[in-house]
């Protein structure tokens, strides 16, 4: 039987496999996150000395999957502080205001920020960046990946694994849109040779998206690579029967079909 064509079968320089496109988020219902204030009115003094005055507070306030709030207070710094309160749809539009200035500043540029520094090759900026937007936003799905990944290229494998073990744990926050993250996150692991972390991602994609032939495809290849040809072979026909015309899978089959008998696999170029 022949062996796979080196053509075929030698890891292109670039390393990667094939994430899928953002899928259009248009349709996609909103939850509303941001920095809030709220203002009260406050009695002071005694007898003839008594009047109000009026104190203004800000809150991150963030959705969540049942539609409530959680409403967390700010301290001067912008620091999250105290006990997280849960609050209605109500006395969120009569009790506090979106401050825009603060929203954009606090959480949306350190995003875009961190964002650009990391695809331009900036590990220390990306972090600083990334770490502003935790400290109001824990949860910040995309600022997470964004800092798991930096961590990843830096080889700091332990910081990376207790992110990507936060980002799996959590199960309300993720939905479709997310899918391309997960995807995005497994291919850095299977380049990094974390093959079954790089499989909990792939299949965590697969939960919000179980019709995407790419991501079948990355899931065949990391089995490839484990050396587990009936899974690999297995995933890359259920990626053809998605997409006939989805020529890498092909490929793949016919690398799996000419594999040498043992353990020593040629590197893929798909």
């Amino acid at each position: 039987m022949p062996l796979c064509p080196a053509s075929l079968c030698r890891r292109n320089k670039a390393g990667h496999g094939y994430p899928t496109e953002p899928p259009d988020t248009m349709d996609q219902p909103i939850r509303i996150t941001g920095i809030f204030s709220r203002k009260a009115t406050i009695r002071v003094g005694t007898s003839t000395t008594r009047g109000t005055t009026t104190s203004e507070t800000f809150w991150f306030i963030k959705e969540t999957s049942d539609g409530t709030f959680l409403a967390q207070s700010l301290d001067s710094d912008f620091k999250r502080q105290g006990t997280p309160i849960t609050i209605s749809r109500t006395a969120l539009f009569e009790e506090y205001h979106l401050e825009p200035d603060l929203s954009y500043r606090l959480l949306s540029q350190p995003l875009l920020l961190g964002d650009h520094y990391r695809a331009t090759a900036k590990p220390a900026q990306a972090e600083q960046e990334y770490l502003k937007l935790n400290r109001i936003d824990e949860e910040n799905i995309r600022a997470n990946f964004g800092l798991g990944l930096l961590y990843l290229s830096m080889d700091k494998r332990e910081q990376a694994a207790y992110i990507f073990n936060q980002l799996v744990g959590l199960e309300e926050t993720f939905e479709p849109q997310h899918k391309h993250l997960f995807n995005a996150f497994g291919i850095s692991l299977r380049k990094k040779g974390l093959f079954d972390e790089a499989l909990k991602y792939y299949f965590r994609a697969r939960e919000l998206s179980d019709d995407d032939d790419h991501l079948l495809l990355n899931i065949a290849r990391v089995y490839y690579e484990q050396g587990k040809l009936r899974e690999a072979e297995a995933a890359a026909r259920e990626a053809l029967s998605i997409n006939p015309d989805l020529s890498e899978a092909r490929r793949l089959l016919e690398c799996i079909w000419n594999a040498p008998p043992g353990d020593n696999l040629p590197p893929l170029d798909i």
